[in-house]
């Protein structure tokens, strides 16, 4: 008969695993069998859509052309975001045909299920990016024809996980605290992709009633994704400032908290046109460009407040403990990207010299990193080490 001290340590052992603050015990080593790979497949390799999908906007805002060496770069970074998306997206339905049991597990988890909004995020920043990067091998009509098909899949899958996510959280038992991580930014973050999408798509719309349909659905999303952003906020900065920072693997989650900024500017920004050109009287669109810029600015001085504390809190815990490889190191890159392109989009509308000086030295910093976390992604695909259920999630897994 067990004593209470005998199962005491077993308990705490669950816990710490699970909340990603720390843990004595280590995960039994998996054998990576291709049954395993497909049915563990996670929805954190779009995170790599996103980040790659960012970059290309990212080279052609400084480009600025259809020709050129950063525009030729922006093409490459677009094709290849496209090409992982499909890919990913396969071996998804590939997974919910053999490992349907491994997904209902994902969706009982307080963490897990946030990353499948990152499907919304990816399908939305390729969309964003048929929109506004010229294709030598696509014609415009065919590129807008794909984004359009990528909006319809953001869309579709972001509403769905708009609601099912925090409905699953609400009503599991799986929810504390502690387990409140920058994932939880991604359901917020993907509405405001979907939004400035979608205006791009709108300003090249000639049907005025479809122009303000999607002005419709835009304003709806903001009228979600802004609340929703400052009670994250709020949530996981308590988290940071009155529990253990994250742990292990989980560590990199903390620079999420940079996308909302980054990915809202641009969400508002590129408003503006869309009202204009919808012709609803519901504010002067100048008017309205005024006071987004204006406010962008005070949203922007937060988002370089968090990157700063987010790349010191980790670059010192990195030094201290070592962050494993897995998937979530690409949490480096779409945050600060969406947050470069942000910078550029201000210092283009306000000619701020300055602030695209800022935005050129992210540019360049994060596409150096966008190298390293590629060597370091293809080295686990070929140990396969990659494909294995993250390390603090993973002794969650026996239990939901």
């Amino acid at each position: 008969m067990q004593t209470k001290n005998q199962v005491r340590p077993q308990v705490m052992v669950r816990q710490s695993q699970s909340d990603g603050t720390r843990t004595n015990a280590m995960p039994q080593k998996q054998e990576m069998t291709a049954k395993y790979i497909l049915q563990w497949f996670s929805p954190r390799w779009f995170i790599c859509v996103m980040g790659t999908g960012a970059l290309a906007n990212v080279y052609q805002l400084l480009s600025g052309k259809p020709t050129g060496a950063l525009h030729t770069l922006a093409e490459v970074f677009l094709s290849m975001a496209i090409l992982i998306f499909v890919t990913s997206a396969a071996f998804m339905i590939v997974r919910v045909i053999l490992g349907w049991e491994c997904v209902q597990k994902e969706w009982r988890h307080a963490s897990l299920i946030q990353f499948y909004s990152t499907i919304s995020i990816a399908a939305a920043v390729c969309a964003t990016g048929l929109f506004n990067i010229p294709l030598s091998f696509l014609s415009q009509s065919a590129a807008y024809n794909v984004a359009a098909v990528f909006w319809w899949i953001a869309l579709v899958e972001g509403v769905f996980f708009l609601f099912f996510i925090p409905f699953k959280v609400s009503t599991g038992d799986h929810a504390e605290p502690r387990r409140a991580l920058g994932f939880w930014f991604l359901s917020p973050v993907g509405l405001f992709v979907l939004v400035f999408a979608g205006n791009f798509w709108a300003v090249r719309m000639t049907s005025e009633a479809t122009v303000q349909a999607i002005l419709f659905v835009n304003i709806f999303l903001l009228g979600v994704a802004i609340p929703l952003t400052v009670i994250f906020y709020t949530i996981i900065l308590f988290r940071a400032l009155f529990h253990n920072f994250p742990r292990r693997d989980v560590a990199p989650s903390f620079m999420i908290g940079v996308a909302p900024v980054g990915v809202s500017i641009i969400a508002m920004n590129t408003l503006a046109p869309v009202l204009e050109k919808a012709d609803v009287r519901l504010i002067d669109p100048t008017l309205a460009a005024s006071l987004i810029q204006f406010i962008s600015l005070f949203v922007w001085s937060f988002g370089m407040w968090w990157l700063i504390y987010a790349v010191t809190v980790i670059t010192l815990y990195f030094l201290k403990h070592r962050i494993p490889v897995t998937l979530g190191y690409w949490a480096f890159i779409f945050p600060p990207a969406a947050y470069t392109i942000a910078t550029l989009l201000l210092a283009n509308l306000l000619k701020l010299p300055f602030l695209k000086n800022v935005g050129i030295v992210l540019a360049a910093v994060f596409s150096l990193w966008w190298f390293v976390n590629l060597i370091l992604t293809v080295r686990g695909m070929i140990d396969k080490s990659i494909f294995d259920v993250a390390p603090t999630f993973k002794g969650d897994i026996p239990y939901l």
